[in-house]
């Protein structure tokens, strides 16, 4: 990193890590023709808001996919554990077992449907409901922490961008 005659690289701080900006640059995927591919800047941000939601659900003892599940839960009863699993980002099995754990601890019920026995439906109890406003509050610390800086109107672009991404590539085949 350091030749004949050249400087040190300078290293700039990140969330209390030195990171070596000469190197970081020549990651692969990292830089496109102008900058950052856009991918590597969406990934980048995944892993932070992640890392920083964990951190902020810590005190409730949720984890972001328990999280994630009791916001669909409580915006649109009736999903299956497939689809939660699949919008909570883990597997069905992993799903089942998170439902389990949270009907356990009384944030979540599961009475059977009245036409039909076998059917469950999965709905808030007023505890996970008082957990989740909560937990709620938390995350929009950390989103307002986040977006620091960024206008109201810019916010909403980034938004209707990352949406129209994100269905962009719902219908794009992907190898097994």
């Amino acid at each position: 990193m350091c030749g004949p005659g050249r400087s040190p690289t300078p290293l700039r701080v990140v969330n209390d890590r030195a990171v070596d900006d000469e190197r970081a640059a020549a990651a692969p995927g990292m830089q496109g023709e102008e900058g950052p591919r856009f991918s590597y800047v969406v990934g980048t941000l995944d892993r932070s808001v992640r890392r920083s939601l964990g951190a902020a659900l810590r005190p409730f003892e949720l984890t972001v996919a328990e999280y994630t599940a009791l916001s669909l839960i409580s915006r649109r009863g009736g999903y299956s554990n497939a689809q939660l699993a699949r919008r909570s980002f883990v597997s069905p099995q992993a799903m089942h077992e998170m439902i389990s754990s949270l009907e356990g601890r009384g944030l979540l019920e599961r009475p059977p449907s009245e036409s039909h026995g076998s059917i469950r439906h999965t709905h808030l109890t007023k505890r996970g409901r008082d957990l989740l406003d909560r937990c709620n509050v938390a995350a929009d610390e950390m989103e307002e922490a986040m977006l620091d800086g960024v206008p109201e109107k810019r916010r909403a672009e980034v938004i209707a961008v990352l949406l129209e991404a994100a269905r962009n590539l719902r219908d794009v085949p992907v190898g097994d």
